[in-house]
């Protein structure tokens, strides 16, 4: 856990600590158990649940991401009745992998091999550091190909792309809008068809 944090929980009881975090990144309900358990163990989810304090689109997304029912534990709600209108992880088969790679790598072929400056690519990772879907990815054979050498092996959990891979590709996009302004990807990127 991220010393920022530690210092506001400090003495508190769990049910205290939880309304505590919330209300110190900007929530007006308590913290669901299974988020203040892996804010507590996971620094990267710390450190991102700290970045977007006050933005309430994104702490929703944080609130409601799949990765933490790993930290659920019996007699918890589920994430207090509101998991509903939630998608479930999605886990691409081994062959729509190697369909996308095969699109993406068509287009990037049609743009003569044309890569991002050092800055845009830069921004971009950053911007995948802050995302709650970057993620390790699963044991499938086609991650240990699309890997071998990469700076990074993170995945996207919304597309299934490395995502140090696709960021350094001019042709490819983000796949999520940025809940705050319309019409513009995570990366701060205008949104293209697919």
């Amino acid at each position: 856990m991220l010393k920022e944090l530690e210092e506001q929980l400090t003495g508190l009881e769990w049910d205290q600590a939880r309304s505590a975090a919330a209300e110190y990144v900007g929530l007006s309900e308590p913290l669901p158990a299974p988020v203040l358990r892996r804010a507590l163990v996971d620094d990267r989810y710390c450190f991102v649940l700290l970045a977007f304090r006050g933005n309430q689109p994104r702490l929703q997304e944080l609130m409601h991401h799949p990765d933490n029912q790993a930290y659920e534990l019996t007699g918890d709600t589920a994430l207090d009745d509101d998991t509903e209108h939630l998608s479930p992880p999605r886990h691409q088969s081994t062959a729509a992998l190697v369909i996308e790679a095969g699109k993406a790598l068509n287009r990037w072929t049609s743009s003569g091999f044309r890569t991002v400056d050092e800055e845009t690519y830069e921004r971009r990772m950053a911007a995948c550091a802050a995302c709650p879907e970057l993620i390790e990815p699963p044991t499938k054979w086609v991650y240990k190909v699309a890997i071998a050498g990469a700076s990074d092996n993170h995945i996207c959990g919304a597309c299934g792309c490395v995502a140090s891979r696709k960021a350094r590709l001019a042709t490819e996009q983000c796949p999520r809008a940025d809940l705050g302004r319309a019409g513009v990807s995570r990366w701060g990127e205008p949104m293209r068809p697919v």
